[in-house]
């Protein structure tokens, strides 16, 4: 399949989806949420348009292959795009000078931007080593990992995921003028990262486990304080909300993609009470479980 779209004119992009993919085009909060048509493909957009620069968060898989090409000049209004994806690739065809925008966009999950030259010290030849340098910085990947957290089709993740975004094109702007970047934060020792990026992997592998801080502090060989203190640094919300999140993301995967009751998939996830669950369900996602299901039918 091939998606041939407009690239620079953020509105363009959004309303050829829409009108020429039959994309869902949503308002959420102060973005657009562009969500796959269940005949293309699985997964979301979420679009952030400015004044003078826009950005996406997306991750999505295409039933088949498919490639992406715009007629749009690279480097055109002056804007310079950048691409990083979860495996940890960096990208820009500005920089490594392609004529055209075009890849192959079957499965994705990372974050573009365009920013126009005029705030970049594009000056120095160095300019590709020096986004390298930055994206590979510590801080920087753990905020990169704090974005792709962020899943693209939950709304009420929308305000946090773009300042989280910002956050990112705001250091790396700054880095480009003062070639500093851990003085924007508070040092965490390498141990203690090691300790968090532990901790999380267990979050992860325990979804449908109840969690106590204090034994995941003891596996972690970190104390209580620190690991509440600097998860939340990391991966932007505390240990349990993010573990609720978890639990709510999978909960919604196995409503939308199968037959399973609600009321197992509540005991599947961890929760023995279904009101409890449906509760939570529809402060997150804004609709309750059975109206998800029934949505994700049509």
């Amino acid at each position: 399949m091939e998606l041939k779209l407009p690239y620079i004119d953020p509105a363009d992009f959004a309303a050829t989806l829409t009108n020429n993919y039959s994309f869902g085009n949503n308002c959420a909060w102060n973005s657009i949420n562009l969500m796959f048509p269940e005949n293309v493909g699985e997964g979301a957009l979420q679009l952030y348009i400015r004044n003078d620069i826009h950005y996406f968060r997306g991750k999505w898989k295409f039933k088949e292959e498919s490639m992406f090409i715009s007629k749009d000049q690279v480097g055109k209004k002056g804007l310079i795009d950048f691409r990083v994806n979860k495996s940890g690739q960096i990208h820009s065809a500005s920089i490594e000078g392609d004529k055209r925008f075009e890849w192959e966009i079957t499965e994705v999950d990372g974050f573009r931007f365009f920013i126009p030259e005029k705030y970049l010290n594009l000056h120095n030849g160095r300019f590709p080593d020096h986004f390298e340098k930055y994206c590979y910085n510590n801080n920087i990947i753990n905020l990169q990992k704090q974005i792709l957290t962020l899943s693209p089709d939950d709304i009420p993740s929308a305000m946090l995921l773009e300042s989280k975004m910002l956050e990112f094109i705001y250091y790396w702007i700054d880095y480009l003028r003062t070639k500093e970047i851990d003085l924007h934060f508070d040092d965490i020792s390498n141990r203690h990262l090691s300790a968090i990026n532990n901790a999380h992997e267990i979050v992860q592998n325990h979804i449908n486990k109840t969690l106590s801080i204090k034994l995941l502090s003891r596996k972690v060989g970190l104390n209580e304080y620190d690991l509440k203190k600097n998860f939340k640094k990391i991966y932007g919300l505390p240990i349990h909300q993010y573990h609720i999140k978890l639990r709510l993301e999978q909960a919604r995967e196995l409503i939308r993609t199968t037959d399973l009751p609600i009321a197992t998939i509540s005991q599947i996830i961890g929760y023995s009470n279904r009101g409890h669950f449906s509760g939570l369900y529809q402060r997150f996602f804004g609709t309750s479980p059975l109206q998800d299901r029934l949505n994700s039918a049509h």
